[in-house]
This record gives C-alpha cells, structure tokens and sequence, in this order.
C-alpha cells in the first residue's frame, strides 16, 4: 500500500468515527505524536478553517461520509471532471 493510500484509508476511518471521547483521544495522539513542522503548507487561517470543521464534526454539527458515500462521491467527481 502506497503512502497516498493508507493516507485515505486513515481519512476514511477518522471520519467514520461517531464517538466524541474516540475522536478526542485521536487528536490527542495527532498533537502528541504527529509534530507539524513551522514550513507546513497550511497558512494559519487554513490551520483554523480545519480546526473548526473538526470541531463541527465532533459536536455532531456536521455528519461523516460513509466509505461507500466517498468512493461514489470521489468516481462522480473524477467523471464530471473528464
């Protein structure tokens, strides 16, 4: 499995986490273990726009997509595209 995919393969299964203390102890281990480098891409605004779409999906404000929901959203997309 190539980093790209096991990438998705994590994004998917974040988002398919439903429980708010799981998804606490997630971000937790992110901010423990996962250290951001200063140069990272993200602008802080970007940093903050992400923060509070978690925060969204944390206090049930927004619901995850399922696998299945994301793969046919992702071939849609890919089709309308070209």
């Amino acid at each position: 499995m190539d980093i790209a995919t096991t990438k998705l393969e994590l994004m998917r299964q974040l988002l398919s986490i439903a429980d708010e203390k799981t998804l606490r102890k997630v971000a937790s281990f992110f901010k423990r273990e996962v250290a951001i480098e200063e140069d990272e891409d993200l602008s802080e605004e970007e940093m903050a726009e992400l923060e509070g779409r978690f925060q969204d999906m944390v206090s049930g404000k927004v619901k995850p997509i399922s696998e299945k929901d994301s793969i046919r959203m992702i071939r849609a997309a890919g089709k309308a595209k070209g």
